[in-house]
């Protein structure tokens, strides 16, 4: 895989990726040795967005599992469902499909909120992120090997977007190949990016990125976390709503309590040189 890096850099960037060379590198090379690759970062800074792109690259699959709190091993491995006859029969979960899938291609499975799992869940992991690889399925008695095509990617939050998280055990950390922290884009790249996604112009998805970076450097720890995301929807809904209302219903109403609260942002500082009028 590594290998690919040249022309893996070169297809990011065509896509509009922004992504630091080392860590492009890293990650190419964690799939050659088929280490597990854990991947942390603010919501919206592209973890999701970096391992969708590069399993398309590589022309493979790509699943995707939050690891919520309720969230067991048996949710993700096999089930028992009731057919139209009357009859029980096994139906594959995320694991065993990713690893069905990686029989054949290179195989992505993004599992993400790992802060948020169950203990157990992450300790019945284990097994499947071992040197000698595997998962067994209870209802159809198979044993299904971990190659070098299944790609592991173990995901979370980090910072004060989290709460209530779960510690990791550091058996399951010490099973992890390569560690990468994914950065929130600013300035003109952040602006960029938010463009190309979007459709905006740059200069509105500019004026955009100003609010939010002054919002953000401002901020204190009990006011919440507005992440790239927020800005997203910001920049699509202003195509129909205009700068300054979309703002309002997004930015403006995450970071408030109230209708007066969100006015007074509005009519403030924040806002003051927003226009819908175009």
């Amino acid at each position: 895989m590594i290998e690919r890096y040249e022309e893996a850099k070169e297809f990011f960037k065509e896509e509009g990726f922004i992504i630091d060379d080392n860590k492009l590198k890293a990650v190419l090379a964690a799939i050659k040795h088929g280490q597990c690759i854990k991947a942390v970062g603010p919501t919206g800074s592209g973890k999701t967005d970096f391992f969708e792109k590069l399993a398309k690259f590589l022309g493979g699959d790509y699943y995707y599992q939050s690891l919520n709190g309720s969230v067991t091993i048996h949710d993700l491995t096999q089930e028992r469902v009731l057919t139209e006859k009357g009859t029980f029969k096994a139906q594959d979960m995320v694991l065993a499909q990713w690893l069905r899938s990686a029989e054949k291609k290179v195989s992505f499975l993004q599992l993400d909120e790992i802060n948020a799992a169950k203990p157990e869940t992450l300790l019945a992991l284990h097994p499947i992120m071992d040197i000698k690889g595997e998962l067994n399925l209870t209802y159809t008695d198979e044993v299904l090997k971990v190659n070098k095509n299944a790609v592991l990617v173990m995901a979370c939050n980090e910072g004060d977007e989290y709460y209530g998280t779960n510690a990791m055990n550091v058996a399951f950390l010490n099973r992890i190949g390569v560690n990468l922290h994914f950065d929130y884009l600013r300035g003109k790249e952040l602006a960029t990016m938010l463009s190309n996604k979007t459709g905006v112009s740059v200069e509105k998805s500019t004026q955009v990125v100003t609010i939010w970076e002054k919002y953000m450097s401002g901020r204190e720890c009990e006011q919440p976390v507005v992440s790239l995301r927020v800005l997203e929807n910001w920049c699509s809904l202003s195509q129909t709503l205009g700068l300054k209302t979309a703002g309002k219903f997004t930015f403006a109403g995450l970071i408030t309590n109230s209708e007066e609260e969100m006015n007074e942002i509005i009519e403030g500082d924040f806002f003051v040189h927003l226009k819908d009028d175009d």
